[in-house]
């Protein structure tokens, strides 16, 4: 190894893969899965995406398009397989466990933690979303959180930011602990630009009731198309979300 070599590998840091979950369906996670694996291309890190599951996938040409998993792949501009990145892949939108039953395929964890295996030995770090919250059935008998705890990997939770996400993200919360998860934290996604009182304390009241830290608020990204991703766009917001709360430097204590 050169020195140049040895000062660029010294100058990297380490940050953790992570499991990207949510208090509930539709609260971001996507978005915030792209976000964070930026940040962790911005730091050096070669990042890939992994998405165990996901329903609601469209008939295309060559089968089922996981529009979730094309999103972050295209913006981090990964060439792997679909099936890699996303190994079970179901039409209707339901539940994962019940899209399994209809599309007369099981769910089997071993085959998630081979796709992880292969992109850990290729990539810095992986960034795994769920699907909705970590009750959620993957089959008749193992949920999401079992699939975090079975892959070993720190777990932040992507929460509202208005009435009720309080109780939402703490139960999201007990139900990490139950299963001995380690949560990183919560990001508070879609955070208004004049939030008013009940949003404003929401963070601070999530804070103090869980003891776990609000690693950042995301507000909402005007022009963002789920259909046509924008790489500029994402990058902008990722560079302005890391200067303003410092998440590769929160989440490099978790090594």
């Amino acid at each position: 190894m050169t020195e140049t070599q040895t000062g660029n590998e010294a100058a990297r840091p380490t940050l953790p893969s992570l499991f990207i979950t949510g208090t509930d369906t539709g609260v971001g996670k996507t978005v915030l899965s792209a976000l964070l694996g930026l940040i962790y291309q911005s730091a050096g890190l070669k990042t890939a995406y992994l998405k165990p599951v996901e329903t609601g996938a469209v008939k295309g040409p060559d089968g089922l398009v996981p529009g979730d998993t094309r999103f972050v792949s295209d913006v981090l501009g990964l060439e792997e397989s679909i099936d890699v990145l996303c190994p079970y892949r179901f039409e209707h939108p339901v539940s994962p466990h019940l899209a399994g039953r209809m599309g007369k395929k099981e769910f089997k964890p071993q085959v998630v933690q081979e796709c992880f295996k292969y992109l850990e030995k290729f990539y810095d770090a992986v960034i795994v979303e769920g699907a909705g919250g970590l009750l959620v059935p993957l089959s008749e008998k193992y949920m999401v959180a079992d699939l975090a705890r079975d892959l070993g990997l720190p777990v932040v939770i992507t929460a509202r930011p208005g009435l009720g996400t309080i109780n939402h993200t703490l139960l999201t919360i007990a139900a990490a602990l139950q299963v001995e998860l380690k949560v990183a934290g919560v990001v508070v996604n879609r955070y208004p630009e004049d939030p008013d009182p009940v949003v404003k304390d929401n963070p601070r009241a999530i804070a103090k009731l869980s003891g776990l830290p609000v690693l950042a608020r995301v507000p909402e990204l005007d022009g963002l198309d789920a259909g046509e991703p924008g790489r500029a766009l994402l990058e902008k917001a990722a560079l302005e979300l890391n200067r303003l709360y410092r998440l590769d430097e929160a989440l490099a204590k978790l090594v």
